[in-house]
Formats: C-alpha cells, sequence, structure tokens
C-alpha cells in the first residue's frame, strides 16, 4: 500500500528532491477484539516508540506517520525531535486554504467518529461538513490492489464500483453539503485515487478538488523542512519547556 502510494507520488513528479523510507512499525497485540478501544490505546503507544527510535537514528528530516485515525497525534507532536506531519490533519488545513468547506472519507463509523473528533481538536471542526465511510474494509481495498495492476484498474468493474460508492459519498456531500474540496483519508483507500477523480469529473465536479490525505503530509513535511520550523514546543509542551506560561 506504502510503497503503490509513493510510486504514484513518484510518477506525477511530486517527491522531486524527496527520499522517504517506510518504516515497518512497531508490533502491537490487537488482541481477540479488534474494536476495542484497548487496541486504538496500544497502537498509539507503538506510534510514539517509532517515532522515537526515528528521531534518535539521526538520519531524517522529518516524520509522516500514516493512519486514518492519526493515533498519538499530541504526544507525538510533544516527543518528535523533528518536524512530523499527520496526513488528515495536513489536508484539512490544506483543504481549509483551499475553500470554505470540506469532507473526508474514511473507512468505517467509529473511524468517522474519531476523524470528527480530531477535526475538533484540530481547529477546523467548523470546515468539516462529514464524515463518510463506503463500509468496504481495508482488507477488501487490499485485495483490490493486490488483484489488479494501476494500469488495469479502470477497466475492472469491481474496482471501479469501489471507486464509484465512493464518489457517491463525495456527490451527497457536494450537492447535500456544500462542500468544496474532498479527502480520502484512509491510506489503502488513496490507491484509488485516479479512479474516484474520473468518476467526479464524469459527473461534472471538475472544480471540486480531491485530495489524498498522504500527499499533504508529504508537502507539510517538505514545507517545514524548507522552511527551518517545526511544531512549537509551548503548543506540545513536556515538563522540559522552559519558557513556561504564567497560565494556559
Amino acid at each position: 500500500m506504502m510503497r503503490e502510494l509513493i510510486s504514484n507520488l513518484k510518477a506525477k513528479g511530486q517527491l522531486d528532491g524527496v527520499e522517504i523510507d517506510i518504516d515497518e512499525g512497531e508490533p502491537t497485540d490487537h488482541g481477540e477484539e479488534s474494536r476495542d478501544e484497548a487496541v486504538v490505546a496500544n497502537i498509539a503507544v507503538g506510534v510514539i516508540k517509532r517515532v522515537k527510535a526515528v528521531c534518535a537514528l539521526g538520519k531524517y528530516d522529518a516524520i509522516i506517520t500514516q493512519a486514518g485515525i492519526e493515533p498519538g497525534f499530541l504526544a507525538a507532536r510533544m516527543v518528535s525531535t523533528l518536524p512530523i506531519a499527520y496526513p488528515v490533519h495536513s489536508a484539512m488545513h490544506f483543504a481549509s486554504l483551499l475553500g470554505e468547506k470540506f469532507c473526508v472519507l474514511t473507512t468505517t463509523d467509529a473511524q468517522a467518529t474519531i476523524v470528527r473528533r480530531n477535526a475538533q481538536l484540530y481547529g477546523l471542526n467548523h470546515k468539516l461538513t462529514s464524515v463518510r465511510y463506503v463500509s468496504r474494509s481495508s482488507t477488501f481495498t487490499m485485495a483490490l490492489v493486490r488483484k489488479y495492476q494501476k494500469a488495469e484498474r479502470m477497466n475492472a468493474p469491481e474496482v471501479m464500483e469501489f471507486a464509484g460508492s465512493i464518489v457517491e459519498q463525495f456527490v451527497r456531500a457536494i450537492e447535500g453539503e456544500g462542500a468544496d474540496t474532498v479527502i480520502i483519508g484512509s491510506p489503502h483507500q488513496q490507491c484509488f485515487l485516479d479512479e474516484v477523480r474520473q468518476g467526479l469529473d464524469a459527473r461534472g465536479y471538475h472544480e471540486i478538488n480531491l485530495m489524498g490525505a498522504f500527499a499533504a503530509a508529504v508537502e507539510m513535511a517538505r514545507a517545514m523542512v524548507n522552511m527551518k520550523l517545526m511544531q512549537a514546543p509551548r503548543a506540545y509542551p513536556s515538563d522540559l519547556l522552559k519558557a513556561k506560561p504564567a497560565f494556559r
């Protein structure tokens, strides 16, 4: 999945001057019940462990996480000694710059609830019209990614049916909620950005911005590195913060 997303960005010239290594992640115990709150907590702990480990290598200029529900957001921005970009967070900020209203697509209702709460945390809830999902698991989506090469997907009925279900959700947000930008947040769904773009164009929505969250995070990380900026320690403080404010 990640290799395909990176390959797609390279093909479009969006990674010129950028090198990306894929971290295999921290093994976590998902337990018997994959929807349990403890699972999300375990994933967040794993993300923080990897952030610390990558920072300690002294090899990289920035970190990009990859998960639609953005686990460990606050803690990662506190502990990272490198600029760190979260994809949906980045995409929401870009969408806010581009227009007034945006919709985010994720995988499940439970994840949609988390994305909505994250938008509140990010201070962008007032521009988020809806968080939508198509009730297709990551297992289903990744099976399509593995079954069809990129060049074959436009001619594969089951791929176009899946892309069409995403387009339908976005059309509802565009027509019913006034969304001017639509975001695909889950990484496995972003493998089908071209098919979704084609579907939106066929419905007459050429003027609607379609954004993949991973690409937004790449650009956010690149901007922070080029501008020699990173997340503000005062906004994400640890006890090591020296110039502590008098009040919060």
